[in-house]
């Protein structure tokens, strides 16, 4: 396998994510609880979360991470989160304002990383967006298992959809906020050596 073939291979299962988050959101919107739709958008959204990991083990076993991969990934993140919970809250699985609360992290933390290079400021990554993702991927998964699972007393699934769409949403903002201190905290600058 050739270096660009490698490189194709990864971006190419990075940019998966999308469309396997958009088939789940399609699906999970129109299934019922406990039907094949529903268990179908729950494998899908596996598949995504299977996806946001295995592009950065190959990338790293073929020695082709990049600064585009760096970029690209996040993106294909944030654009099949937000597609999902939209799938999601048009199922009544979780409140339209999370969806909201996601796209306004994503957009103010993208201006944040530009305004921060604009300013010649590192920007990198920070362990908040990392759990930000792992509890967004586990809140719609949870969901979606929800309804796939969804026991015959649905008594106790609108307090767990709950508890899932607040937790979902603190953690993103928590990591807005990390975000934005980052950015405004001085930067340390080295000292000469004498």
């Amino acid at each position: 396998m050739t270096r660009r073939s490698q490189q194709g291979l990864v971006i190419f299962v990075t940019a998966s994510r999308v469309p396997l988050a958009a088939a789940a959101a399609a699906i999970v919107a129109f299934a019922s609880a406990r039907s094949p739709g529903a268990w179908a958008a729950l494998a899908l959204l596996l598949a995504v979360e299977a996806t946001d990991a295995l592009d950065g083990v190959l990338a790293r076993h073929f020695g082709v991470a990049s600064r585009f991969g760096e970029l690209f990934d996040p993106y294909c993140d944030s654009v099949a989160r937000l597609v999902t919970y939209f799938g999601l809250a048009s199922a009544g699985l979780c409140p339209w304002w999370l969806v909201l609360v996601m796209a306004l992290r994503d957009v103010s933390v993208a201006y944040i990383r530009i305004m921060c290079a604009v300013a010649g400021r590192a920007a990198a990554a920070r362990l908040s967006g990392k759990l930000k993702a792992i509890v967004q991927g586990a809140g719609a998964i949870a969901l979606a298992a929800s309804l796939a699972i969804a026991p015959a007393a649905e008594t106790p699934l609108p307090v767990l959809r709950s508890a899932v769409a607040w937790a979902v949403a603190a953690v993103t903002v928590w990591s807005l906020a990390d975000y934005f201190a980052a950015a405004v905290r001085p930067q340390k600058t080295a000292r000469p050596v004498k």
